[in-house]
């Protein structure tokens, strides 16, 4: 699985799904910290990678705009840091449950998910 992960995840965590076989990179590993979160859709969309994030209202809201006008989008996956485990393990953890959720989802279609 290709994953875009948005800048309130553990930077940390593109390395853990790396080593699980994904190519995962962190918007902090792109230059896109801080960027305004249409840049980080339309560099998901170019690179062809699903978006990870836990700004689910601003990234819903986008989903949704482009879906309805027909531009091009890609699956998002919205998760919550508060549902894993704190301190140093959330890498660790999130990387585990998003793997298992790429297996479970090999071609995922365009829109929301709630892993």
């Amino acid at each position: 699985m290709r994953w875009l992960l948005d800048e309130m995840l553990p930077q940390t965590l593109a390395q853990q799904l790396t080593e699980l076989d994904h190519d995962a990179v962190s918007v902090h590993d792109v230059e896109l910290a801080g960027a305004a979160d249409n840049d980080v859709f339309e560099l998901a969309v170019l690179q062809e990678r699903l978006i990870v994030t836990e700004n689910f209202a601003d990234f819903a809201r986008l989903l949704e705009e482009r879906q309805n006008s027909g531009a091009p989008c890609v699956p998002i996956v919205f998760v919550r840091k508060s549902s894993f485990p704190r301190g140093g393990g959330l890498a660790a953890h999130l990387a585990k449950h998003l793997d298992k959720w790429a297996r479970d989802h090999q071609d995922p279609y365009v829109g929301p998910y709630w892993p």
